[in-house]
């Protein structure tokens, strides 16, 4: 049958069959949460919308990943996030005389590796491994390097990066592997800006809201467990539920719970948009700054010689606010001692 979209009801007037559908769809939000993406920005990842995107892709994607990265972002992200002892984490590069050791190692014992700094070309004993050409014997699954078969353990992740800002792959690395954008964007930098000014300026805004943030992801973790709490009570009920008082006794507890965490909820949103707002009131700073790094990163188009990185600017950047905050508490007490 034919389907619509927008119509509160089973039908419409044409008797196709309506779709109901949200008002706005925030795929972030269907792939990861919150607290997750606080976890990431704890782990290096910047605080921008665009960041957290990308995040969510390397976390999400079937395919490896391969991080165009040239401000070295996402792999600064990659080293926090996998730098668990468990996950024995091996950086190595093309050429490099222990990389297929290393790379053996990791396939067998489930660890990760990320293979940095890769032209556009990739090493043609890697293709297996991108591929994931698994061999299955029985119920083991073996995978080739070069003349080699080793054992590929489920927990095994692989991640590519790039320092080139503008790689040209061949069709067959963009088809098997999944390519993700880290190169820093204006509104993204603004954005990430943004966030460093209001820790720097206001870290109690900056606690609130990582706190509320904890809360939230709380309450979520609360009402799950209520809810298949809820759901075990009511399989476990044996006769007419109605009369179960321990049953009624429990869902009304629940009950009770799950308003007090509805209106908690509701309260920490507000304060979190509150903070939001105030936190806007830096914009012009970081929208302003933004666009003087990206003017400062198009002279290398007139030398070599004035390449700036990222890393490099946010420190003159820190510089010129704790410079305008001396300069500002030097002026009052020129002016307090002229009265």
């Amino acid at each position: 049958g034919s389907y619509s979209v927008g119509d509160d009801s089973a039908t419409n007037s044409s008797g196709t069959v309506a779709i109901p559908m949200s008002d706005d769809s925030n795929p972030l939000e269907i792939l990861t949460s919150e607290a997750e993406i606080a976890q990431w920005n704890a782990d290096s990842l910047p605080a921008d919308v665009v960041s957290s995107e990308n995040g969510s892709i390397v976390c999400n994607a079937s395919r490896w990943p391969l991080l165009i990265d040239p401000q070295l972002q996402g792999i600064r992200w990659l080293k926090q996030k996998e730098g668990a002892p468990e996950r024995n984490l091996q950086i190595v590069r093309l050429g490099q005389k222990d990389m297929i050791r290393k790379l053996e190692a990791a396939l067998e014992n489930g660890h990760t590796i990320i293979i940095e700094n890769i032209g556009e070309s990739i090493d043609a004993v890697l293709n297996p491994v991108i591929q994931r050409a698994t061999i299955k014997r029985g119920s083991q699954y073996f995978i080739k390097v070069g003349d080699k078969e080793v054992d590929f353990h489920p927990e095994f992740r692989l991640y590519l990066h790039t320092k080139l800002s503008n790689p040209h792959y061949p069709p067959e690395i963009q088809a098997e592997t999944t390519i993700v954008n880290f190169t820093v964007t204006q509104h993204g930098l603004e954005d990430q800006l943004l966030n460093l000014v209001v820790e720097k300026e206001r870290p109690d805004l900056a606690a609130a809201s990582a706190d509320l943030i904890s809360k939230l992801n709380g309450f979520t973790i609360t009402m799950k467990e209520l809810e298949d709490s809820i759901l075990q009570m009511l399989a476990s009920a044996q006769g007419d539920i109605t009369g179960d008082v321990k049953l009624i006794e429990g869902l009304e507890s629940t009950k009770l719970i799950s308003n007090d965490i509805e209106h908690q909820s509701v309260l920490a949103k507000q304060t979190q948009a509150d903070i939001v707002q105030t936190s806007e009131r830096y914009r012009t700073v970081a929208n302003r700054s933004s666009l003087l790094f990206f003017l400062t990163n198009d002279l290398s188009k007139i030398h070599t010689y004035y390449i700036f990185s990222l890393a490099s600017f946010q420190q003159v950047f820190f510089r010129a606010i704790d410079e305008k905050s001396r300069l500002r508490l030097a002026a009052n007490a020129s002016r307090i001692a002229s009265r």
